[in-house]
């Protein structure tokens, strides 16, 4: 499956970050929490009559030197199908009702435990649902190690976190004649953030997962994003993410795409 589609919406947001470490300089009793939600979707009514709806959650609370932190989505989306080919919606094909496009949801739990300013143990658990990608469910569950490359005291515009650590996954696809898979993967994370000027900001996360028993099979998630803050509540995100699976479910496609516009209010 590939599909690229373009989302305007509303999140509610303190700065949000999922992978990464301690921010600079904070003390280990010092208490911190983070929350967005952001909220996006598009429709068209008339000639054509299509409805995509796209919902995020990304949030972390920390108390000294242990951190939790929860993140997940939703994707939907139905259109009415020009069943004749013809160009145009009829009466009869209206009458038909709408016929589901999208219908994707994830979530994770995480929890690190930071050894010094920059580093820290996470473990990780979630998972995702996405039949147009051949998934009835896909659980997984991480261990790993995480360290502030590039910190803020070093460079004041720039953040660089490196991550890596060991996945297991157990895959169950639409297909009910195909038993469950379990694939141990090996991960790799790299996530950059570089403040272009005080309004403009860059960020890109790039994740490998590699089947440690058959490495030609193998899994990478790229997501880039540019926000321009407009206000001091209010920036506009554009963001890109694509996944591509080496060895995908058979007959889906090893690509998709997806592509984000988001106005962000800061609550705090």
């Amino acid at each position: 499956m590939l599909h690229l589609f373009l989302l305007g919406g509303m999140a509610f947001a303190w700065d949000s970050e999922f992978a990464g470490t301690e921010k600079s300089g904070a003390p280990e009793t010092e208490v911190d929490t983070e929350l967005s939600v952001e909220l996006g979707g598009m429709w068209t009514v008339g000639n054509t009559d299509s409805r995509t709806l796209s919902g995020k959650y990304d949030g972390a609370h920390r108390v000294g030197k242990n951190k939790f932190s929860a993140r997940g989505g939703t994707l939907m989306g139905s259109t009415r199908v020009d069943s004749n080919s013809d160009g145009r919606l009829d009466s009869a094909e209206r009458l038909v009702g709408r016929v589901e496009t999208a219908n994707r949801q994830e979530a994770w739990l995480r929890y690190d435990r930071y050894q010094g300013k920059r580093d820290s143990f996470y473990g990780l658990a979630g998972g995702f649902r996405d039949p147009y990608a051949g998934y009835n469910s896909r659980l997984n569950a991480q261990v790993g190690y995480s360290y502030q490359i590039v910190a803020p005291e070093e460079d004041e515009k720039t953040s660089l976190v490196g991550e890596f650590g060991f996945d297991a996954a157990r895959e169950n696809v639409v297909d009910a004649s195909v038993p469950p898979d379990m694939i141990l993967a090996a991960r790799a994370l790299l996530s950059l953030q570089i403040d272009i000027e005080e309004t403009i900001s860059v960020s890109e996360e790039l994740e490998s997962l590699v089947n440690v028993e058959a490495p030609e099979d193998s899994r990478v998630n790229s997501e880039t994003a540019l926000t321009a803050k407009i206000s001091d509540i209010l920036a506009l995100k554009l963001s890109y993410r694509l996944q591509l699976d080496t060895q995908p479910v058979e007959g889906f496609a090893r690509i998709d795409q997806t592509g984000l516009v988001t106005v962000v209010t800061s609550i705090f």
